[in-house]
């Protein structure tokens, strides 16, 4: 079966709101989302893509994402809060790897390595980690 793009984004943004994650709406990711939605929110955003040629008419597409988690970092909440961004970032990889949906039916998922910031002087921490989709390249004009 056969990704576009657009499918490939679709569903991965599913499955990260799946997992209980709120979509940050900024282009340019997390960092730049509103107050109100920054806390537990998600963005993805392209890293990149390539085509390889499979043979006669067949071609092989990877689209590479960076998925950015971010979370609050209330004081009162002591470990509280990095407790839940690690829970989140598992639920992520959980989610997204997941038996019978359209990343793992359609097309081969692989994760990179995360790193961690603390943008806003330790306000937030964010998770960022790559995140490729390999798929079937659909030739349909």
């Amino acid at each position: 079966m056969a990704l576009t793009f657009d499918d490939a984004l679709t569903a991965v943004i599913a499955r990260l709101n799946a997992a209980g994650l709120n979509q940050a709406r900024s282009p340019l990711g997390v960092r730049n989302e509103s107050a109100p939605r920054i806390d537990r929110s998600f963005s993805v955003l392209l890293a990149g893509a390539s085509v390889d040629h499979r043979g006669r008419d067949r071609y092989a597409a990877t689209y590479r994402f960076r998925v950015e988690l971010c979370h609050a970092l209330k004081p009162t909440d002591g470990l509280e809060a990095t407790d839940q961004a690690c829970k989140d970032w598992i639920a992520a990889h959980k989610y997204i790897a997941a038996k019978g949906t359209t990343l793992t039916t359609a097309g081969a998922v692989s994760f990179g390595s995360t790193s961690y910031s603390y943008p806003g002087g330790g306000a937030f921490v964010v998770a960022t980690f790559d995140l490729s989709v390999a798929a079937d390249l659909p030739l349909a004009i």
